[in-house]
Formats: C-alpha cells, structure tokens, sequence
C-alpha cells in the first residue's frame, strides 16, 4: 500500500494512540501514567491529567477507546494494516 505523507502521520497518530490507550487500561491511577496523561491531553485536547492528579479515585476507571480506534484504522487504511499495528502494539508491549 503506498501512503501519501499525510496518511502515514495518520496511521502513527492512531497506532500511538492504540499503544497509549493500552497503558493506561493497564495502568490507569499510577504515578507513572502521569506522562502519558499529560501527552495524550496535548495530541486529543482533553484533560486527564489535571483530572487524574487533582481528585485521584479509586473507583474512577480509564475508558478504553480501543474499539473505536480500531475502526477509524480498518475504516481509513484497510483489515490488513489493523493486522499490522495490532502485531506491532503485541511486540512492543
């Protein structure tokens, strides 16, 4: 598949975003997600950082964004390159 440049930013933003909604299912309320809070709030615009660290709680949990995701990939790019990035998150993690 030949992508133009803007398609593979693209498809680094959604896989960057897969492998951070994956931390933070896994490490959601620990200090070390702080960083990624507060990178995931510059590339989306939200704001869990200041949320997480201003009222920490324990009932309160990450919503996964994976299904979503995943879709706006296979939707723009094809089953074949979800099977990619998928692989490619597996390995990293």
């Amino acid at each position: 598949m030949d992508l133009s440049e803007e398609m593979r930013y693209r498809l680094c933003y959604l896989a960057l975003r897969l492998a951070i909604d994956q931390k933070l299912g896994r490490d959601w309320g620990k200090k070390e997600c702080g960083g990624v809070l507060a990178f995931l709030d510059l590339m989306s615009g939200s704001h869990l950082a200041d949320e997480q660290s201003g009222a920490p709680d324990a009932s309160r949990r990450y919503v996964s964004q994976r299904e979503k995701l995943e879709d706006f990939l296979d939707a723009e790019f094809g089953e074949d390159v979800l099977v990619v990035v998928r692989r490619a998150l597996h390995e990293l993690a």
